[in-house]
C-alpha cells in the first residue's frame, strides 16, 4: 500500500498453522482475502498487550508504521465494522508516546490518524516489549472484519507523523528495525513468499527460505533520489512484454535512460498500475466484459475462462533493474491477473448464465506518472528478499506450492546474503543508505504460548479460489468478448 490504497476482507476462519521460530529468524504463515470485490490481501495475527490482544494485520511494503484500530475508534460503531481492534485500556503495559502523533495517509484516500503508542507484541512464540506503533482512533478505510491493522514492512521514514510534530516525534524504529534491536533476527531483511492463491505463503523475518524459489536469486540496487539515501523500495521499471497465444510479443512499456519508468512493489496494493497504452492492450487481449463493481467501472470474465495452466494463456515478462547492472525477470500468466469476484458475504458473483465471474486487477494510471506499483498478485510469481540494511531486493522465480523448506539465517552486512546462498547474482550497492533509527531498548522473551494459527478465506475451497466454475448467485452483466 502507497503510503501518502483500498482494503477489504472477507469474513475469515481460523486454521490450524501458524507462526514458526527457526534459529535467528522468524517466519509466519500468510493468507489472503482472496475474491473481495477490491482485490486480494495478505494478513498474519500477532498479539498486543498485557495480557495479549489477537490483532489480525495486513503486510504492507508500502508503509514503515505499523498501526491498529483502536477500540473506542469514531468507525467502530458495532462490533460487525471492528470485531478485532486494540482496547489501550485492557492492556497493564500499554504507554502512550506521543498524543495525537499518527497521521497516516494513503493513495486511496484510507486515513489512519490517532496517537503513537509503545506496548508489548507477539509474534511467533516470542514476546518484545516497548515496540512502537500507532492506535487509530480517527478512520477512514474500506476494511471488512476482522482485520484489525496494519504492518508497515518499509523504511522507518515512511512513520507518518503530522507535520505539526515533525520536530517534536523523534523518529521510531519500524517493526523490521524492533525485531533487530531486540536480537530477535540479525539483519534488517525479510522475504515474502504469497505462493498460490488457495494455498499459505509465509513472511520470513532474518533470513530466506532456498526452497521458495527456482533458479537464482538477482539482487538489485534500490533507487533512490539525487542526494538522498535509499529510503524505498523503488526499481526501474525496465520492461513489461506481453506474450499472446495467438499473436506477436508486444512491449507494453520500455524504460529508457532519459524517460525511466519506477516499480514499486507492494503487497498492500491489490491492482497493478499501468498506463493508459498499456492498460488497453492488456484489456483488449483478456476477453473480458465491463461490469460496475462496487461503484467503479471494472472488467470480468467467467472464472472457467481464465484457469492457470491453459496452454493457450496470454504470458507477461516483467523485467526489473536498480541502480547497478543486474536485471532480473518476473514471468506470469494471465490468470495471475484475474480474481474471484464476490459479494460481501463470501458467495460468488455469477454472470447470466450462472458462471461465476473472475475480476481483471489492473488500473489505468496517466502515461506521465512514470509510476507502476506492482500489485501483489502480479508479486505472487516472485519470491521477494527485501534487505533494507543494504538498500536492494533480491529476487528470483516462485516455486508456487512448495511442498518442503530450507531456511537460512541471514547475517547482517554487504555479504549477508552471499554466505547465505549459492545461486545468487549478487551485485555491490554503491549509494547511501538509510540508517537504522531510534536509541529504543527492548526485551526479548519466550511467550508460554505460540500464536498458533493464521486466519483465512473461510467461504472458499480449493477449485473456486482456483478459479473453476462453481454455481454462485446470478448478476447481469453483457457477455461481450473486446480482443
Amino acid at each position: 500500500m502507497k503510503l501518502l490504497k483500498t482494503f477489504t476482507f472477507l469474513p475469515l476462519l481460523c486454521f490450524g498453522v501458524g507462526a514458526t521460530e527457526h534459529h535467528g529468524t522468524i517466519e509466519l504463515s500468510l493468507m489472503n482475502s482472496v475474491g473481495s470485490i477490491h482485490g486480494d490481501h495478505y494478513y498474519a495475527n500477532v498479539t498486543v498487550g498485557t495480557p495479549g490482544q489477537s490483532q489480525t494485520v495486513m503486510i504492507d511494503t508500502g508503509s514503515g508504521t505499523t498501526i491498529f484500530a483502536a477500540s473506542n475508534a469514531s468507525f467502530c460503531t458495532n462490533s460487525t465494522l471492528c470485531p478485532s481492534t486494540l482496547n489501550a485500556t485492557q492492556s497493564s503495559t500499554l504507554e502512550v508516546a506521543y498524543p495525537g502523533g499518527l497521521d497516516s495517509n494513503y493513495g486511496d484516500g484510507t486515513h489512519l490518524g490517532g496517537d503513537l503508542i509503545t506496548d508489548v507484541v507477539q509474534i511467533s512464540n516470542l514476546m518484545i516489549s516497548n515496540v512502537s506503533m500507532g492506535l487509530a482512533h480517527d478512520i477512514r478505510w474500506n476494511y471488512m472484519p476482522p482485520v484489525s491493522g496494519i504492518m508497515g514492512l518499509g523504511y522507518s521514514n515512511l512513520n507518518a507523523v503530522p507535520m505539526k510534530m515533525w520536530n517534536e516525534v523523534r523518529q521510531n524504529p519500524s517493526f523490521v528495525e524492533t525485531l533487530v534491536k531486540a536480537k530477535a533476527i540479525s539483519s534488517r531483511l525479510f522475504s515474502i513468499y504469497l505462493n498460490t492463491p488457495d494455498l499459505y505463503g509465509s513472511i520470513l523475518f532474518g533470513g530466506i527460505d532456498n526452497a521458495k524459489y527456482n533458479g537464482p536469486l538477482t539482487t538489485l540496487n534500490c533507487l533512490s533520489h539525487p542526494d538522498h539515501a535509499i529510503d524505498s523500495w523503488y526499481l526501474k521499471l525496465q520492461e513489461v512484454t506481453m506474450k499472446p497465444y495467438d499473436g506477436p510479443n508486444q512491449t507494453l512499456l520500455r524504460s529508457t535512460t532519459l524517460d525511466p519508468w519506477v516499480a514499486i512493489p507492494d503487497t498492500g496494493c491489490a491492482v497493478w498500475h499501468l498506463p493508459t497504452s498499456a492498460y488497453h492492450k492488456v484489456v483488449g487481449y483478456a476477453g473480458v466484459n465491463p461490469m460496475t463493481i462496487a461503484h467503479e467501472r471494472g472488467f470480468v470474465r467467467p472464472c472457467s475462462e481464465v484457469a492457470y495452466g491453459n496452454a493457450n494463456a496470454t504470458r507477461f515478462q516483467i523485467v526489473f533493474a536498480g541502480n547497478g547492472t543486474n536485471t532480473a525477470s518476473l514471468d506470469f500468466e494471465l490468470a495471475d491477473i484475474f480474481a474471484p469476484l464476490t459479494q460481501e458475504n463470501g458467495s460468488m458473483i455469477a454472470d447470466r448464465y450462472g458462471q461465476p465471474l473472475c475480476r481483471l486487477q489492473i488500473i489505468e494510471v496517466p502515461e506521465y506518472q512514470r509510476v507502476s506499483l506492482i500489485s501483489n498478485d502480479v508479486m505472487r510469481a516472485g519470491y521477494w528478499v527485501f534487505d533494507l540494511d543494504n538498500g536492494q531486493i533480491s529476487l528470483g522465480q516462485s516455486n508456487l506450492r512448495a511442498n518442503i523448506s530450507k531456511v537460512v539465517r541471514v547475517q547482517a552486512g554487504t555479504n549477508g546474503l552471499t554466505q547465505a546462498i549459492e545461486n545468487l547474482v549478487f551485485e555491490t550497492q554503491a549509494n547511501k543508505v538509510d540508517r537504522m533509527s531510534g536509541s529504543t531498548t527492548h526485551k526479548l522473551s519466550t511467550a508460554t504460548n505460540t500464536i498458533g494459527y493464521t486466519t483465512g478465506a473461510q467461504f472458499y475451497t480449493t477449485s473456486i479460489v482456483g478459479h473453476s466454475s462453481k454455481s454462485a448467485p446470478r448478476l447481469e452483466t453483457q457477455r461481450r468478448l473486446t480482443k
